[in-house]
């Protein structure tokens, strides 16, 4: 059941009308600055329409996977949490640990940090993917996701941005091998947080490129993660690099590879090829506006899923480009968020507020 405050946290100035005097007519509070927001999110490179492969509608596929609105009161309470802004709210400016992983050959870092009530017991683990490198400052999306009872992990896998090797240690030929990076994360954490015997429920997340590493780490290293959810994300790269317009299609090469010349290379790497092994719940959420996406490649890829018996879904929003970073934007991706891992793994969802 969900029990999320239905009071938001809200900050002096931020919210309401200020008066300044009787004369004075009302001025609305400047629109809230979020912490690690992109500063392209709407810039014009990253804002368009979302692919569609030929013999596809596009309405037809916003209607198959519509927009569905999450809890209010769990959205309101996380709009209270990013406009508290760290003031009072700071379980994420806490001390992290950093978690040494051994993948073969290669060791990588997991930066972790442990709410206060998953100390002496055992809590489900979220492990989120991105470019970049961890940070051990107060950020609102740890925060979000400690208050509701998770342990939140952030590998610095091959591919982040840590230095300029690391950074490129995934590009071309070495994505097939730096991928394991993703199983070699799944142990490490799964054996860090057992407790008597009782192994964590552990989840994967992430936008763009950590949207990407979340579909294979749920596809070709399926078993290694117990739920997924996957935002702005490549389905099947082959498909993706035909659609996509050539400066795009340039732009990627050193990371993926050339279509022709490379077409087994991107087989491999893409989710799609391995959809059969998959075992566990996935969610893709894409924006409507997103250049960089295709919508036929994600419903290919839930269907092929569905076909199957798996849990899967796919939401398409009208509204959203490639980067999200309005304080409402946030909002409403992380609580559905929320609501896919407390369901999937069966706990209750609760949002701390407590300072």
């Amino acid at each position: 059941m969900l029990r999320a405050s239905r009071s938001p946290l809200l900050l002096p100035g931020l919210v309401g009308l200020l008066v300044l005097g009787a004369c004075s007519r009302p001025v609305a509070p400047a629109p809230l600055k979020v912490l690690g927001a992109h500063a392209d999110a709407d810039s014009p490179r990253v804002v368009g329409a979302a692919l569609v492969r030929d013999g596809d509608s596009r309405d037809e596929l916003l209607r198959r996977h519509p927009r569905v609105e999450p809890d209010a009161a769990l959205t309101s309470t996380l709009k209270g949490i990013l406009e508290d802004s760290g003031k009072r709210l700071r379980w994420s400016a806490a001390p992290a640990e950093d978690l040494e992983c051994d993948n073969g050959d290669v060791r990588f870092r997991i930066q972790v940090r442990v709410p206060p009530m998953c100390r002496e017991r055992v809590c489900p683990v979220l492990a989120f993917y991105t470019t970049g490198c961890p940070r051990p400052d107060y950020h609102w999306r740890p925060e979000f996701f400690l208050r509701a009872g998770f342990i939140f992990a952030e590998p610095a896998v091959r591919g982040t941005k840590c230095s300029e090797d690391w950074a490129r240690a995934d590009n071309g030929p070495l994505r097939v091998a730096a991928a394991t990076d993703l199983e070699a994360a799944s142990r490490c954490l799964r054996q860090r947080f057992t407790r008597d015997g009782v192994v964590p429920r552990l989840g994967i997340l992430g936008w763009s490129y950590g949207g990407n590493q979340t579909l294979v780490g749920m596809t070709r290293f399926a078993g290694s993660y117990d739920a997924g959810f996957a935002f702005a994300a490549k389905t099947d790269l082959a498909s993706f690099l035909s659609q996509t317009t050539p400066e795009l299609r340039g732009a990627r090469a050193s990371e993926y590879g050339e279509p022709e010349r490379d077409a087994e290379r991107l087989r491999v790497i893409s989710p799609v090829t391995w959809v059969d092994r998959v075992e566990a719940p996935i969610a893709l959420m894409l924006g409507a506006r997103d250049p960089k996406v295709s919508l036929s490649d994600a419903d290919v890829f839930v269907r092929k899923l569905r076909a199957r018996g798996q849990d899967a879904t796919l939401m398409i929003i009208p509204e959203h480009a490639h980067l999200t970073e309005r304080p409402e934007e946030i909002a409403f991706e992380h609580a559905h968020l929320l609501q896919f891992f407390t369901t999937r793994f069966g706990v209750p969802l609760k949002v701390d507020t407590q300072p």
